[in-house]
């Protein structure tokens, strides 16, 4: 397995972990048997596109963000995280400003 196949699956694990998703979880998704997401894992064979987008959907992140071109956005955060980044993005600019201050950014 290259580096971007490793850093690939530990971004997998990753979010599979913050999700609270198992191997079993996911080859059902998948359509698979839970050793070959073990197996896929461990990049024998790597994904393909197609399920690393089933993937990205199931642990609802961004394929962007599995095959590392971005970094985190408020879909990988924890879920009370997301909330409060959702809530922010839909705050009028008074608002915003309040939040700015508060956390003296």
């Amino acid at each position: 397995m290259d580096k971007i196949e490793e850093e690939i699956s530990l971004r997998i694990k990753e979010m599979m972990s913050k999700r609270r998703v198992n191997q079993s979880d996911l080859a059902k998704e998948l359509g698979v048997h839970q050793y070959d997401i073990s197996r896929m894992l461990n990049g024998k064979p790597f994904p393909s596109i197609p399920q690393l987008k089933v993937i990205a959907n199931y642990l609802d992140c961004s394929l962007y963000y599995l095959i590392g071109i971005q970094e985190e956005s408020y879909r990988e955060l924890t879920p009370e995280a997301a909330k409060v980044a959702r809530a922010y993005s839909a705050a009028d600019d008074v608002m915003k400003a309040i939040v700015k201050r508060v956390l003296d950014i």
